[in-house]
């Protein structure tokens, strides 16, 4: 595994974060359709591609068909040979794909029975993908034609849900009236290749359970619809003010997202989810935050298979004797050197670490996830007897980001 210098990790930590929705090379819109609605309404889909750059992109749209949902409450149609059409689109332009299944998915809209699913964009520059999924066969109330609708923005890599990570949805409603209130259709799409299990609770404003928890299991790249959410959870009596949460048990990355429906007049909206992004594989530069006067400390922290099993440090301790820069090396469980430093589960989440080193010293610590996949965490540091600061204890305060994935490294 290749390690870089602590002075360049921390260079990359100081680095400032992604814009918001940036144009990408693999993204997906969770659900498109070409349907008939429970109230008579004839859903439809269309897509708007924005190429930002100065040179032609080239993109793949692969149709990720919806499974009907079974009574194990499982989706398992397997689209690991789904149709996939290729669309150029010239630099600075935007490509318009009007019912974007009855006419470039043309006849492979339902091979599962189904007239809707998820795409999955891949194209060999960035682009900006958005949808709408409207009703084309809407009147106003003095009977004009028209449409209404929802948009759908692409979710990139950083919006999935992986294994151990939760999403929610804090905008879902329940009604038993099929012509009041408010129904929430909860869409899934698994973006990976292996069988994926995914718990759903439904909560309550106050937090408490609206019912029991359920487990859905979605197969290879399989999309599915939980219609009336609600009601399939056996919410008997109104309820506008839901949560639904999200929690990968296995397999992964998952898409997650919502449909609001009033009932009355079958207006609907999109609802996103947000997300508890936990620290997944990879290497993070970590700085100092608090524990020595020029806040000049810093390191590396690895995590590999969702367990850190490296922390490496440039401390400085002050000491009656002067300033001085210490070296930690903690070498976990499966770092590829002889541990010298266990690495523990905490019970309210996150790890504590203990180790030490017959030519450094002591430490001990914490390292703590943040909702957005960033660390936190202290490190105690113990110098040796013998050296220039001797038998000196400082503790320190760090805050860390992800560098790079052992995928790729820069």
């Amino acid at each position: 595994m290749r390690r870089v210098h602590l002075a360049g990790l921390a260079l990359l930590l100081l680095r400032g974060p992604a814009p918001a929705d940036p144009p990408a090379t693999t993204q997906w819109i969770l659900a498109t359709a070409k349907a008939t609605g429970r109230g008579g309404e004839e859903f439809v889909s269309s897509l708007r591609i924005a190429n930002p750059l100065a040179e032609a992109a080239h993109v793949d749209l692969t149709y990720l068909a919806q499974s009907p949902i079974d009574e194990t409450f499982s989706a398992t149609g397997d689209n690991g040979a789904a149709p996939k059409v290729r669309v150029t689109v010239g630099p600075g332009e935007t490509l318009a794909i009007e019912d974007v299944l009855g006419t470039t998915f043309a006849g492979q809209a339902s091979p599962f029975g189904v007239p809707a699913g998820g795409i999955r964009i891949d194209s060999d520059h960035p682009v900006s993908v958005v949808s709408r999924t409207f009703v084309a066969n809407a009147r106003s109330a003095s009977g004009v034609p028209g449409t209404f609708g929802f948009s759908i923005p692409a979710q990139g890599t950083g919006q999935t849900v992986s294994a151990g990570e939760t999403a929610w949805l804090t905008y879902a409603s329940s009604a038993p009236s099929a012509s009041s209130g408010f129904r929430t259709n909860l869409m899934l799409l698994n973006a990976g290749t292996a069988t994926t299990v995914a718990s759903v609770a439904l909560l309550r404003g106050d937090g408490t359970p609206a019912a029991a928890t359920r487990d859905y299991t979605l197969g290879r790249a399989s999309a599915a619809q939980q219609t009336d959410l609600g009601a399939s959870f056996g919410v008997t009596g109104p309820e506008s003010n839901l949560r639904v949460v999200v929690t990968v048990k296995r397999g992964g990355p998952l898409l997650v997202g919502a449909s609001l429906i009033d009932n009355a007049i079958s207006s609907i909206a999109y609802v996103p989810s947000a997300k508890v992004d936990a620290p997944d594989d990879g290497a993070y530069g970590w700085v100092v935050t608090q524990g020595d006067a020029a806040l000049a400390s810093a390191g590396r922290l690895d995590v590999f298979d969702g367990v850190p099993n490296f922390l490496s440090g440039l401390l400085v301790v002050d000491c009656q004797a002067g300033s001085f820069i210490f070296t930690v090396l903690a070498y976990g469980a499966d770092s590829g050197v002889t541990p010298n430093t266990a690495f523990t589960p905490l019970a309210g989440g996150g790890w504590g670490f203990e180790g030490s080193a017959p030519e450094s010293g002591a430490w001990a610590g914490t390292v703590l996830p943040w909702v957005d996949g960033t660390v936190y965490g202290s490190v105690t540091f113990t110098t040796l007897a013998s050296a220039r600061c001797s038998s000196v204890t400082r503790s320190y305060a760090f805050a860390g980001r992800k560098a790079f994935d052992f995928g790729g490294t820069p």
